[in-house]
């Protein structure tokens, strides 16, 4: 397979989150993360289940797989306005680039005893 590194995946998410509705995003991540591990085993990921963004079920366990952008531009952030209009063209550029391959990646997404996912504990807010 050859990964479009300047594909954007807003193209064809149909207005949707790439992370959700980008098949081009799934397929790319399902090439890419699918791979021997150091041990020597093969984690092959599977896009099959309507359960999960990416599956895996072997022996060595069972793993959901989710996809989430590395990158923010904050293009859309109303509170941070006053910032993005006064530099349009860098946070467009920064966007687009964050749209691509380069800027996402995939996070176990399995919830153990209830707690956030790895993914939803990065961007959770802690008030003391």
């Amino acid at each position: 397979m050859i990964i479009d590194t300047k594909s954007n995946f807003y193209s064809d998410s149909k207005g949707g989150d790439p992370d959700h509705t980008s098949p081009t995003l799934r397929r790319y991540h399902k090439f890419l993360w699918s791979k021997p591990l150091p041990n020597g085993r093969v984690l092959e990921l599977r896009d099959d289940r309507k359960d999960a963004y990416l599956y895996h079920e072997s022996d060595l366990g069972e793993f959901y797989f989710g996809s989430d952008a590395i990158t923010h531009s904050y293009k859309n952030h109303i509170r941070k306005k006053w910032l993005t209009e006064q530099i349009p063209a860098e946070v467009n550029e920064l966007f687009d680039t964050g749209s691509t391959i380069g800027g996402y990646i995939i996070f176990p997404n399995n919830k153990i005893d209830g707690k956030h996912t790895i993914n939803q504990a990065r961007g959770v807010r802690r008030v003391r």
